[in-house]
């Protein structure tokens, strides 16, 4: 088989020119009849160019997992997350070790990782686990009250301000919020999406107070929840669910009880899982980029280790937008959300 030694050899010129010019490179200053030259010798040896060899990555990631693998089933908030890093690495041959954070080997599992992606909440002696395990760290849908190390959240604040404008638009004046609760070592952990909702109700002078309740995000949670609203005779005209399985629960109830979805009550779901399109009605939602939270964030980690560097501390906010459908009477064209 030809080589470009050979080929430099019969065009009379340096095997370093020849590299350069079967590559094309046009800023190699060299006479037109040099180039045919040496294309006529490749062409006459029959020499073939190498294929440069494909990069393939050789960084390891841990995943790190706040949320059990059961409530991830029965909210897919977190599994969107996941899905968004795993695939992210599966498009760059990026290895994965995937892990929970209350296993009690987790050091000794991700002691050789290059970077570490923690998805959900950490309480502070978790999060300085994981730091110490690896300083290349990233934490997503954590939001830390001083940027101390990288995180990427949802823009709450964005997404709860869309929900109240869009229930006065409405006309509603008793709204409700059906919302979870989540605890990091038996501390609760605040939710931001109650905190807006009731700094903007407020601001609109809607009641909320009386229809406000707080359990698990879950269907089962989101029936209870309306059933006990509905069973008291407080009855709001809106709900906002903070998650979309706790919406399609009050759903339910709201049928069992002959309210009609959005005649006599409007719900708003959180996420825009799948299944938000195939309830009945068909269920308006907060669409919350929960993919992109994972994908982004394993894309600023990869670029990172390619530099020999740790992510930089920084805040980011991904916006969200609202998906009407028909569980509220507004339809798209009668309103103009922006991100």
């Amino acid at each position: 088989m030809a080589t470009l030694k050979d080929v430099a050899n019969l065009a009379g010129v340096s095997s370093a020119s020849v590299s350069r010019i079967l590559n094309n490179d046009l800023t190699l200053s060299v006479p037109q009849s040099t180039r045919d030259k040496v294309l006529e010798a490749a062409e006459s040896l029959g020499y073939v160019k190498k294929k440069k060899k494909t990069e393939v990555s050789s960084m390891l990631v841990g995943i790190v997992q706040w949320v059990s693998a059961e409530n991830e089933a029965k909210d897919p908030y977190y599994m969107n997350i996941r899905q968004g890093v795993e695939n992210y690495c599966s498009n760059h041959m990026i290895s994965t070790i995937r892990c929970f954070a209350s296993e009690f080997n987790v050091t000794k599992r991700l002691e050789k990782v290059d970077g570490l992606v923690c998805i959900g909440k950490f309480s502070d002696e978790a999060r300085h686990k994981m730091i110490a395990i690896c300083p290349n760290i990233i934490f997503l849908d954590m939001k830390l009250d001083t940027i101390s190390n990288c995180f990427i959240i949802p823009d709450f604040k964005g997404a709860l301000r869309l929900v109240v404008d869009f229930f006065v638009q409405e006309g509603h004046k008793k709204v409700s919020f059906l919302g979870g609760v989540e605890k990091v070592d038996g501390k609760v952990y605040p939710d931001d999406r109650l905190k807006y909702f009731r700094r903007y109700a407020s601001k609109a002078e809607l009641e909320f107070l009386p229809y406000t309740v707080m359990k698990e995000f879950t269907r089962e949670s989101g029936y209870e929840m309306m059933k006990s609203l509905i069973t008291s005779g407080n009855i709001p005209t809106a709900v906002f669910a903070a998650s979309d399985p706790i919406a399609i629960g009050a759903m339910k109830a709201c049928h069992e009880a002959g309210l009609r979805i959005p005649e006599d009550i409007s719900i708003i779901g959180f996420d825009n899982i799948d299944e938000a399109n195939y309830t009945y009605p068909p269920l308006t939602t907060v669409f919350v980029p929960t993919y992109e939270i994972g994908s982004t964030g394993m894309r600023m980690l990869h670029d990172a280790w390619k530099r020999n560097e740790n992510i930089q501390p920084m805040k980011i906010e991904l916006p969200c937008y609202m998906i009407t459908r028909n569980s509220t009477r507004t339809t798209p064209d009668m309103i103009e959300l922006e991100p």
